[in-house]
This record gives C-alpha cells, structure tokens and sequence, in this order.
C-alpha cells in the first residue's frame, strides 16, 4: 500500500472515531495537544481554551483523588485504563462519561502521548437514577399497601387453639381470611380467594373482607350475613370478577356448624379417624350468580378442621404433593411443624390455609 494511501486510510479512520466519539489527546504530563468537535460540545470550552491547558481543566472537584491516582498509575505502566468519570463543564455542570486512556507508545516502547476515547452517559445515568427511584417508591408504597391490607385480618384465637399458613405470591395476596370468637362463644371464619394475582384481586379481597368484617359483629347467623352482604358484593365486582368463599359458623356447643361455600376445594372436618369432606354448595361470587345458600352438619365429637385456598392443591411441585390437606390433617400434632416445611418453598399462587382444633375452642 502506498504512503499516500495509508494516510488517507488513516484520516477515515480518525474522522469515524471523532464523529462518534469524545476524542482528546495529551502529552505524558497531561496537557491538551487535541480535542475533537464533540469535546469541545460536552466541555463547553473553546479549542483555544483547551489546547496548552491542562487535562484537569474538566476535573470535577467531587471526584475522589483515590480515582486519578489510579488512573495514573494505570497509563502510566502502559496498560489502558477504562472507567466511568464525572467532569465538570465550562459553566459548572456535570457530565458523565464512560472513558478509557491508552497509551501511545514509540518504537523504543516509551509513552509519547495519551488518547482518551469517551462516550457520554449523562442522559442514561439520569434516567437510570429516575427509574431506580421510581421502582424504590412503587415498592414503598406497595409495601405500605400490603401493611393496609393486613392490618384488616382479625385472629381472635390463641395459638394454641389454631395455626395458619399465610403465602402470598404477590406482595399483595389475593387470600384474605379472618376469625372472630363471637359474644356467645361460637367461631366465625372465613377464607376468601380472588381470581388473578396482582392488586387488583387484592383490592377486591380487601373490599370484600372489609364489609364482612364490617356485618360479621351485627348478624346473628350466616343466613343473615350473606342476605346482607351479598347485594352489595355483586354490585363491586366487575363483570368478569369472581371471588371464591368458604365461610363457616361454629355453634357455642361446637356440635355443629353453618357454613356457605363457593368455588373452593372441599374443607375437611377430622373426629377420630374419620375425615368427613364438605364441598362447596354455591358457585364463586360474580355479579350475575344467585344468593348463596347455607347449610348445617352435625359435628359433635370432632377434634379438628381445616380449610384452604387452591395455592396448595394446585402446583407443578412434586415435593409438594406429599403436603395434602388430608395428610396435614392426619397428623395434626406436627401441623406447625409441617407449615414451617411448606413455607420453604416457592408457589405461583396465593397459599392460606387454616387450622382448627377442639383440644382448646
């Protein structure tokens, strides 16, 4: 190749890196011998300004020593330094920029002069930094969300009178549950599950909890409480909502219980070595479903009930499997044992389930 061409090739080389690139050259003490267009842009100086002058004619003062000392060190065995370094402009403003020196060396390999290839990354940063805080704020307040929405569960048993397992899969759950000893000793539970997961079925559970929790104190059966509450139940839902429920009334004598179920797995009642399976006897909640009915079952002599939501039948885990309602049922007396084994493991759905036993109701 001729001279004339290796230097043509060489302007084409120098021209596609200066349109692309913040381009600055220096002597081995650091002083400006060249700047490119885009330098001159970013820094806000003059190529009269910069040419002579100092390389630390950009330096933001903010910068620790620790990072230029580096920096020399680095060129100065050279070896190419590459890092992200905050400048100042000529007008006191910063700009980040994405760097690496290298050195030049001569035939004998000394340095005869340093090149600094930049791009700049101000604007990503920023954004970057906005988007960081954006994400910090909505987990703030979904974390606030979920802190609201608990604090409306009611548990009014000891632990020794129940256990429960609680797994959302969301920071929000679409399960929602509360139990309430009623003034003339009977119990009153109830499981609710949304459809979907995400806030949107948690905001429905919510409102749903809220007015059974708001009706539960005033209406002396659950006949009432469903004739009450349900109207405005329909109303909420949008049209493609729905909600499943179990509710359940254990009467003063715990010899028998009232319950109203729709859309969920069957709850269990074990007396001795019988486990009797109460399926659901309504459809979910939706805005176009019928009142709900309730029924009554005899249960005296019964030493423990549980009930849960579809997050424990319905997994593709089959260490899992093993963890049925009706094996923890079975072997109740490690029931808190068993939830912590549960709770290492990671679902796709809301998990809550409820026990109860008559050891201490």
């Amino acid at each position: 190749m001729s001279t004339k061409n290796r230097i043509s090739l060489a302007k084409q080389y120098q021209k596609i890196v200066d349109e692309t690139n913040i381009v600055t050259k220096t002597n081995t003490k650091g002083i400006i011998t060249y700047v490119n267009s885009k330098f001159i842009d970013i820094s806000g100086f003059s190529e009269e300004e910069l040419i002579g002058k100092s390389h630390n004619i950009v330096r933001n003062p903010d910068n620790p020593a620790s990072l230029y000392k580096k920096l020399w060190d680095t060129i100065r065995s050279k070896n190419v330094w590459h890092g992200k370094i905050s400048n100042m402009r000529r007008d006191g403003s910063k700009y980040t920029v994405d760097a690496s020196i290298f050195p030049i060396l001569d035939s004998n390999g000394e340095i005869i002069e340093y090149i600094s290839i930049r791009h700049d990354i101000t604007e990503l940063l920023e954004l970057s930094d906005r988007l960081e805080k954006i994400n910090i704020y909505n987990a703030q307040q979904e974390y606030l969300a979920k802190d609201k929405l608990e604090a409306g569960i009611v548990n009014d048993l000891n632990d020794d009178e129940h256990a429960i397992l609680r797994l959302p899969s969301d920071i929000l759950s679409g399960d929602f549950h509360s139990i309430y000893k009623m003034d003339d000793g009977s119990i009153f539970l109830y499981l609710i599950d949304g459809q979907g997961h995400g806030i949107s079925p948690a905001l429905t559970v919510f409102a749903i909890s809220s007015m059974l929790n708001k009706y539960i104190k005033s209406m002396p059966t659950i006949k009432d409480l469903i004739q009450t509450l349900y109207p405005e139940v329909k109303t909420f839902l949008s049209e493609f909502e729905q909600l499943s429920y179990i509710m359940i009334k254990i009467s003063p004598d715990k010899k028998h219980l009232t319950y109203a179920s729709g859309g969920m797995y069957p709850f269990l009642i074990k007396s001795g070595d019988e486990i009797m399976r109460v399926k659901a006897n309504n459809t979910p909640f939706m805005n176009f479903s019928e009142m709900p009915v309730c029924e009554k079952i005899e249960i005296d002599n019964w030493d423990s009930i549980i009930l849960y939501s579809d997050g424990i039948i319905e997994h593709d885990n089959e260490d899992l499997n093993k963890y049925t309602p009706e094996f923890m049922i079975k072997n109740s007396l490690t029931i808190k044992e068993t939830f912590q084994k549960i709770s290492l493991y990671d679902f796709d759905d809301d998990v809550s389930i409820i026990y109860l036993n008559n050891f201490k109701l």
